[in-house]
């Protein structure tokens, strides 16, 4: 959840009418609602701001948020287990400080994903045969990416 600063939550309102017959109702926005326009330029903008300003003291996360980050997505690896499991230590730190609780997890290495605290329901952990991301399929036993290509006959 990404919440709009109090002193700007008057620019972002939803104007809403159940009926014809009904007055207009304006509702001021405390987050960014999934779904509107400004969503992809919000989210970039938020993690822009976290790397410009926590960057300097998670210099390796600041660069996996700078580069392998897409809309809500962050799709990173790392060259051993003991360097992917401080690089997720340290980008949960960096979100937590900017109030924003990364959720969604999925590796090719269970010892990643053993050591979570999932007490608070918040947290989800997969293994699943197949992950969907950006369009394609990762298989995380095999560690293969699957793009779709369809094949169109011209008549």
């Amino acid at each position: 959840m990404i919440f709009i600063d109090e002193s700007q939550r008057d620019l972002l309102r939803i104007v809403w009418k159940d009926s014809i017959d009904d007055s207009i109702k304006t509702y001021r926005m405390n987050r960014v609602a999934y779904g509107t326009t400004c969503v992809p330029f919000l989210a970039q903008r938020v993690f822009k701001q976290l790397v410009t300003d926590d960057g300097h003291k998670h210099p390796l996360e600041a660069s996996a948020v700078s580069v392998d980050i897409f809309m809500d997505y962050l799709i990173s690896g790392s060259s051993s287990i003991s360097s992917a499991t401080q690089l997720k230590q340290e980008l949960i730190s960096l979100f937590n400080g900017a109030g924003i609780q990364l959720h969604k997890w999925a590796s090719n290495c269970i010892e990643l994903l053993s050591n979570f605290d999932i007490s608070d329901g918040d947290v989800s952990l997969t293994t699943p045969d197949e992950t969907k991301a950006l369009g394609f399929l990762w298989r995380s036993q095999k560690d293969t990416s699957i793009f779709g290509v369809f094949h169109c006959r011209c008549l």
